[in-house]
């Protein structure tokens, strides 16, 4: 993929990598942040549509996923640090800080702490609060393989390319058994529903009409709480949206990027 451009950078504790798509520029960058379990191929086809709409997008691999560093993080504020050394690093200023499920969490923990390197916030998929079942969280470590294939049937609506599903469940079986463990820890303990107020940052938040991992109404939720909130259900997906309907996502943050 030649319009890809993949990098890597090297902070304080972890070697981050990355891949950067679009007009090469250091504000109004759309960074994107994946869930528990993922890497930056979750974001390749949104990342396509941006690219040919000039929007500079850029997805990165928290510590632990994809060709960044192994770590084992069980803590949403500590993944927050790490994405905040790295925008600045990068010398990124005014960005749409956007995240998917654990992602999302990522951003709202980021917008409530470093609002001034934020434009605006997306948040896709995702909660104030992340309450892992716990069938989910033993099975990780019990059965693997199992848990994975029971993740990816709530993970895609009904109507999904099973192209897609596959790739997921691949996709998510190449994550250490450990590290997705301590991802839905870090999910688990998360719970920010009396904070959202004080966000300052616009915000965009969209959820598939299908998700069934975080419901429409988490994200009903935040739009209620955080004070500039746009509020889109994104129909014919499930929880990843980003992936099923991607045309349609990348036009939503184009126009709210345009808005701010």
């Amino acid at each position: 993929m030649s319009w890809l451009r993949p990098g890597a950078l090297s902070l304080s504790d972890y070697r981050i990598a990355y891949c950067e798509a679009g007009p090469q520029v250091l504000s109004s960058v759309v960074v994107c942040i994946h869930g528990a379990g993922g890497n930056r191929d979750s974001w390749i086809p949104l990342m396509r549509n941006l690219a040919r709409q000039g929007v500079n997008s850029l997805a990165l691999e928290l510590p632990g996923h994809g060709e960044s560093d192994v770590a084992q993080i069980s803590d949403i504020k500590e993944y927050s640090r790490i994405v905040l050394e790295f925008l600045n690093a990068k010398k990124l200023k005014s960005v749409c800080l956007t995240g998917h499920s654990m992602g999302g969490a990522v951003v709202l923990e980021s917008a409530m702490t470093h609002s001034e390197l934020l434009r605006g916030v997306i948040l896709i998929g995702s909660g104030a609060k992340l309450r892992v079942k716990d069938s989910i969280l033993k099975g990780v470590k019990s059965d693997f393989v199992k848990t994975v294939d029971e993740i990816i049937g709530y993970a895609f609506s009904s109507t999904a390319d099973p192209s897609l599903v596959r790739e997921g469940t691949r996709s998510l079986l190449r994550c250490d058994a450990d590290t997705l463990r301590h991802d839905f820890i870090a999910c688990d303990r998360f719970d920010v529903l009396s904070e959202l107020v004080s966000i300052s940052t616009p915000a965009l938040i969209l959820c598939g009409e299908d998700d069934h991992l975080t419901p429409p109404k988490y994200s009903q939720f935040m739009s209620e709480k955080i004070p500039n909130a746009k509020l889109t259900i994104v129909p014919k997906s499930g929880h990843m949206v980003m992936l099923e309907q991607p045309d349609m996502v990348g036009d939503l943050i184009s126009q709210f990027m345009n808005d701010l």
